[in-house]
């Protein structure tokens, strides 16, 4: 099977703002193309949000010294703070941005990296790479971003994630191990970026969270896991056409010209554009870049491929149809599984399948201030019980409220789903362990919602529950190289 834009990009590296050449010539020649050889090695650094690094320091303040210049731009400019912002979203709805869909990392890519060219451009420093925020590593804001009298500061309700359960590494490895790039995607979208974002509030909580400066650094994050995942941890980015060839749009280059990027030609920018400062998420740890040339060949020979990764579900079991539910409230739901499905359910082979709780939403509230736990097999479960309780799963959130409605009748192309996924396979192990799951009993499924700021404002909130279902999905084996 051809896939034109991969097989194309084989032939090509970017160079300046996605500028094409011939990527044989500077894979295979490393003597007439030195020049371009040497951009690509020393191509711009994104380093870990940190103090006390002289070389975070001096990151620091060419990304204020550029949001400094992109506020004082005319506003007919589209390079300006806010119209760059608008891009994503506004006060009352998100615009362009892609969430809930398969291009929620493809789409925020290519925007982080129109934006970085911007900054270079505007400083006048060709070496810029946007620094990113670790917060399972360093959960504390950093302190450059709450001073008041900076670009950079923004009243947020916290400044700091710690005491979110969805950035730790009990909720970060299980799905840094999910080697399916549309599961991991939708988890990782769900939890910590969810998570991130209304736990800290204010601006960054809203359908225009890219007016906080800090915005750009919580992507820059998420989009490094995607890396670690893809580049350090060896896991496939999705071959399919219909996503490699999606053309992502509404962006603005570093000379305010209407840019456009395919979801396959950003699967290789942070070997040709960019480049992260390796660090620890979770238990994976940092790892050191190989810089020879036949390993650089190898692995982007290897990203350009692609495997052939879809969301594939071998079984669906229905545990609750369309219905109203508080936000105030646990609601706990079963279904009476039948033999045969319990004991496939309790025997799969976790290294052969996984089981998650999909859960989809058709109208979800304005506010996202809580996150939602979900627990298996706990009927008493509430906003007290432990995330150590045996019977705990994981957690989501919610961003920005239901945005797709509003945002295409005010214009923008919004396609986002409420859907989100929960991996429940190592807690039902660990309740078959415990004996606590027996056949023919019904499986129950908790979902209590427990809010950021210890009560909700509206404890009569309504959620509007599509449906409940236990899935269960084949591992991706990743093929040899």
């Amino acid at each position: 099977m051809r896939i034109p834009i991969l097989e194309d990009v084989t032939r090509r590296v970017f160079v300046k703002d996605l500028g094409i050449i011939g990527i044989g010539l500077v894979l295979g020649t490393m003597g007439g193309c030195e020049d371009l050889a040497e951009k690509i090695k020393h191509r711009p650094i994104r380093r870990r949000l940190r103090t006390g690094s002289s070389q975070v320091d001096a990151d620091i303040a060419t990304y204020r010294e550029a949001v400094d210049l992109m506020k004082a731009l005319p506003s007919a400019d589209l390079r300006s703070w806010l119209n760059q912002a608008a891009i994503h979203g506004v006060p009352t709805n998100f615009n362009f941005c892609e969430h809930g869909t398969d291009h929620f990392f493809d789409w925020h890519r290519a925007y982080l990296f129109y934006f970085e060219k911007i900054c270079q451009e505007l400083t006048k420093d060709r070496k810029f790479g946007l620094p990113y925020w670790n917060w399972n590593q360093n959960p504390d804001i950093h302190p450059a971003f709450l001073d008041p009298a900076s670009s950079l500061y923004l009243a947020r309700s916290r400044n700091s994630m710690t005491g979110s359960w969805s950035i730790t590494t009990a909720a970060l490895d299980p799905i840094l191990a999910d080697p399916n790039f549309f599961t991991f995607r939708m988890q990782l979208e769900g939890t910590p970026h969810n998570n991130v974002h209304g736990y800290i509030g204010g601006t960054l909580g809203g359908y225009a969270s890219a007016r906080d400066p800090l915005f750009w650094m919580h992507h820059c994050m998420i989009d490094y896991c995607w890396a670690k995942w893809n580049i350090e941890l060896g896991n496939n980015n999705t071959n399919d056409p219909a996503w490699v060839n999606h053309q992502n749009s509404h962006f603005v280059d570093a000379n305010g010209q209407v840019a456009t990027a395919t979801a396959g030609i950003t699967t290789l920018m942070p070997l040709i554009s960019y480049q992260y400062e390796s660090s620890v998420i979770g238990s994976s740890p940092a790892v050191e870049w190989k810089k020879a040339k036949h390993d650089y060949e190898k692995l982007e020979k290897k990203i350009r491929k692609g495997a052939n990764v879809r969301f594939d579900i071998k079984q669906r079991i229905r545990i609750a149809d369309r219905a109203a539910v508080s936000i105030g409230k646990p609601v706990s739901m079963e279904t009476r599984v039948s033999v045969s499905d319990f004991t496939r359910i309790l025997s799969l082979d976790p290294a052969k399948e996984r089981v998650f709780v999909n859960i989809d939403f058709a109208q979800l509230p304005a506010s996202s201030d809580f996150a939602v736990r979900v627990f298996i097999g706990l009927p008493s479960a509430n906003r007290t019980t432990p995330t150590d309780d045996p019977h705990f799963a994981g957690s989501f959130a919610f961003f920005g409220g239901s945005p797709a409605k509003a945002s295409l009748a005010a214009g923008g192309e919004h396609k986002g789903q409420d859907m989100f996924l929960v991996n429940i396979t190592d807690t039902l192990q660990r309740l078959k362990r415990n004996q606590e799951l027996k056949e023919g009993s019904p499986l129950s499924v908790q979902l209590v919602p427990v809010p950021f700021a210890g009560k909700f404002e509206r404890e009569d909130t309504q959620l509007l529950l599509e449906r409940i279902d236990i899935i269960i999905t084949p591992v991706i084996i990743n093929p040899p190289e």
